[in-house]
């Protein structure tokens, strides 16, 4: 591990925001770990706005406990999930079963559509989730659609108009595949609503 040079404008921020901000943002914001923030504070003697802090991540708790998670209400009061965890249970705070299922299910929707977006643009996935049946027709449909394709959401259906310079290459592989290229005919409703 090699030693942080703390640098005049590094101190001064490290001032100006460790009494209202957290840990975690202000080392994002450096560009270093959250220890090397605590240990760089407690040297310089410096200390948080426990009570206005406190009381006012107490206050966001309490207010969006029903329709937020942890990380989400951490993120909120500014303060680690380990906090928030703590003001619960000092608070007694409960979520029904149905709740908990609820905030759970929205947590996997937005991870799922994360993923599935990082696969679009062709990006590694963050997580280990399965968020795809496959990929490689995936990649081409959005390719596909750059090049000027008219893609139909939840089909393997792919439009072509007669101005289009078409793809062999792209073509025969998305048949491989199991896209059905066709070409682009205005009478065709049942399509016309999905396209993406």
């Amino acid at each position: 591990m090699s030693k942080i040079h703390w640098t005049e404008e590094m101190i001064c921020f490290l001032k100006e925001r460790f009494p209202d901000e957290s840990n975690a943002s202000i080392a994002e914001s450096l560009g270093i770990c959250r220890r090397c923030v605590a240990v760089k504070a407690r040297e310089l003697g410096l200390e948080k706005n426990t009570l206005q802090n406190r009381s006012d991540a107490v206050r966001i708790i309490i207010e969006n406990y029903e329709e937020k998670s942890y990380p989400e209400l951490a993120c909120l009061a500014n303060v680690s999930k380990r906090t928030v965890q703590r003001i619960v249970a000092e608070l007694g705070l409960e979520r029904n079963r149905e709740d908990a299922s609820r905030l759970i299910s929205r947590r996997r929707t937005e991870l799922i559509q994360r993923e599935r977006r990082r696969i679009r643009f062709g990006l590694p996935p963050i997580s280990n989730m399965k968020v795809v049946s496959n990929v490689h027709r995936i990649n081409l449909k959005h390719r596909l659609k750059k090049a000027g394709y008219t893609v139909v959401q939840g089909s393997n259906v792919v439009f072509y108009t007669a101005e289009l310079k078409r793809s062999p290459v792209r073509e025969s592989n998305g048949i491989r595949l199991g896209l059905d290229f066709r070409p682009y005919i205005e009478t065709e409703p049942e399509f016309i609503t999905h396209v993406i």
